[in-house]
């Protein structure tokens, strides 16, 4: 389906004002058919009725004047620019002046149009009726000429049959395109060589090398001619930074992990995504637990209830079924009924004690069986797992949901500049609306992410770029990362390639960069790129954790054995205590009598006395012979006395 526009002054070429009847005849499209206005200064410009809206279909404008000059006005007016399809086709029928081909389209607009051609009439006009069809180049800074001859109709037909609007933009023949951009890894990457020289490198940078390959063209790598970043506009409409050089067609695309949003959409065209990316928070590990924790790290929490429980019941089913074995079968030994060697032969079989007696009877042992097999089991896979557990940090889970980042004693939260709390505030998501109570911004990502390893802070950027800066600055010579990304993000973004308004170009683009993302290449990239970053990161390489283990790593051998020996002194402190307060016997000997104190305790001096010498013994009594037997041990201590 194509749209086609016909505008002339009131008069044909050659033939005189056949009208739209005939054009509609002839063309075989709707034609709608305006004259074109003239103006004070002699040129031309487009009627109310040719300006409309760019359409999706193709659409086609066919401009019939004998003043080429007036056709060149109308081509640089605003009207072409801003009202007519720059992917349209443009036909200039014109009368035989001579250069008029170059003077339609040799000039600033047309090098942007590259479906336009010129319709002239041939010096031989007059006896053949013969056409000459002129074309243009674009983008060909080393073509010897812009505009050439594509074709002549004579005699009823083209003579070489070519088509007349081909796609020009597949090759550019070499020229030169600039591409604006800075350092904003993992987009782009400043590599330095060996040599002290450095050149871009990242994801952004290698689609253009694709680009330039797939469509034969020189790249050429520029800053923006500022010196500044992304841009921001200014009172006067204009643009700074990489958008400016855009808009100002200093540059002929533009790549720094650009967001395509109707901020840029308004003033630069962009291709289709190439990418897809995250706002997400990089926020401060956890301080690592100490490591006597990872004498209860090889089981969880549920593991470890269970098996508590399972000795509880196991040890009471074990005492239940020796005492069983032992009054009704008559099999096993009193010993194995009491429930304190029960509860050492249940205990003893997780630490690898060996018993001292074993069961008689064939019930108990069976039973004993199955559970030493129970028992080995846990004790060789505990084992095994804290073997591991006591040579590596134990980490606490780190930060991963809006919930727990709102719920933490993080200070404060934000990113560059005020953009990202808008977003925040304008969110309908309540969970989103709460960050932006703390947020407070920051001059740059790097003094967010300094922060946030200070645990001062929470830097919001993109996921891409958060991931590039852990691997080079903060992954230490194990491997192992120091900050984290959250893993829920939020604020999705599609990136994209930047180029002026309507360039050309982007058809061409487009289907370049299509391929590359259908072939997987921007995720494989990435990938190579944080591979690379993370090994210079770490200085060439990493090493592995091993080694003799230290005094850290048997925290929890060192912590055992401190609390078996204030356990230990604390019971026979116990003990003591218990027993002096318990009983203590006084035997005064006096004249064949004992006298006892009332107040007397263990440990205190028996003394003796025969007549007016005294003569002292002291003894321990572990136990009282008193307690022990009565008071009918009173005569026998006075005998041997006296003896």
């Amino acid at each position: 389906m194509k749209s086609v526009q016909s505008v002339g002054r009131g008069h044909g070429l050659g033939g005189g004002g056949r009208g739209e009847d005939d054009l509609v005849r002839l063309l075989g499209q709707p034609v709608s058919l305006a004259t074109l206005t003239p103006t004070q200064e002699g040129g031309l410009t487009l009627p109310n009725i040719t300006i409309t809206a760019r359409v999706s279909t193709c659409s086609v404008y066919i401009f019939v004047s004998e003043d080429d000059k007036g056709v060149r006005g109308l081509v640089e007016s605003g009207g072409v620019e801003a009202h007519l399809d720059y992917l349209g086709r443009y036909i200039f029928v014109t009368g035989a002046q001579v250069g008029a081909p170059e003077f339609i389209l040799d000039n600033e607009v047309m090098t942007w149009r590259p479906h336009a051609i010129v319709v002239k009439k041939s010096e031989r006009w007059g006896e053949s009726g013969e056409w000459e069809v002129w074309s243009h180049h674009l983008f060909r800074d080393n073509a010897k000429e812009l505009v050439y001859l594509a074709d002549r109709w004579h005699r009823g037909r083209l003579q070489n049959g070519a088509p007349l609007f081909p796609n020009k933009l597949e090759n550019f023949h070499g020229s030169q395109l600039r591409a604006v951009t800075f350092e904003h890894a993992p987009s782009i990457v400043d590599v330095h060589d060996e040599h002290g020289g450095h050149a871009y490198d990242g994801i952004d940078i290698r689609l253009l090398h694709i680009l330039s390959e797939a469509l034969n063209f020189q790249l050429k790598i520029v800053n923006p001619s500022d010196g500044g970043k992304w841009g921001s506009p200014l009172g006067n409409g204009s643009w700074t930074g990489l958008t400016g050089d855009l808009t100002q067609h200093r540059a002929h695309m533009g790549v720094a992990n650009l967001f395509i949003h109707i901020h840029y959409l308004e003033v630069v065209d962009m291709t289709v995504p190439y990418d897809m990316e995250f706002g997400c928070f990089i926020t401060p590990l956890p301080e690592p637990l100490p490591q006597w924790v990872a004498l209860v790290y090889p089981f969880s929490l549920q593991v470890w209830v269970i098996a508590l429980v399972c000795l509880g019941i196991g040890t009471i089913l074990l005492h239940l079924t020796s005492i069983s074995a032992n009054h009704l079968l008559k099999t096993e030994s009193a010993w194995a009924t009491t429930f304190s060697h029960n509860v050492f032969y249940g205990t003893g079989i997780f630490f690898g004690v060996s018993m001292p007696q074993v069961p008689r009877s064939d019930v108990t042992r069976s039973y004993f069986i199955m559970w030493v097999w129970y028992g080995l089991l846990l004790t060789v896979v505990y084992r095994s797992s804290l073997t591991a557990f006591l040579t590596i940090p134990l980490t606490q889970a780190p930060i991963n949901t809006l919930q727990e980042l709102v719920s933490s004693n993080l200070p404060a939260w934000g990113a560059t500049g005020l953009t990202f709390k808008k977003m925040l505030e304008q969110n309908p998501d309540p969970m989103v609306q709460q960050l932006a109570l703390r947020y407070q911004p920051v001059s740059g990502a790097e003094e967010g992410i300094h922060l946030t390893a200070q645990r001062k802070y929470a830097m919001m950027e993109n996921r891409q770029f958060l991931e590039y800066m852990i691997a080079t600055n903060y992954t230490n010579k194990y491997g192992e990362e120091t900050l984290h990304v959250m893993a829920e993000c939020f604020l999705p973004f599609r990136i994209g390639m930047a180029m002026p308004k309507k360039a050309p170009y982007k058809p061409n683009f487009d289907r370049v960069v299509q391929k590359v993302v259908e072939a997987g290449l921007v995720r494989k990239w990435f990938s190579d790129i944080i591979f690379s970053s993370r090994k210079r990161g770490s200085g060439g390489g990493q090493k592995r954790r091993g080694g003799a283990l230290s005094l850290d790593n048997l925290q929890g051998a060192w912590l055992l054995l401190g609390s078996g020996l204030v356990g230990s002194l604390a019971s026979f402190v116990a003990e003591m205590m218990i027993s002096v307060m318990v009983l203590a016997v006084v035997v005064d000997v006096k004249f064949g009598s004992i006298k006892l104190g009332p107040n007397a305790s263990l440990g205190q001096e028996l003394t003796t006395k025969r007549d007016t010498t005294e003569t002292t013994y002291r003894r321990s009594l572990l136990p009282s012979p008193v307690a022990v037997h009565g008071s009918s041990i009173i005569p026998v201590l006075q005998h041997i006395v006296q003896e």
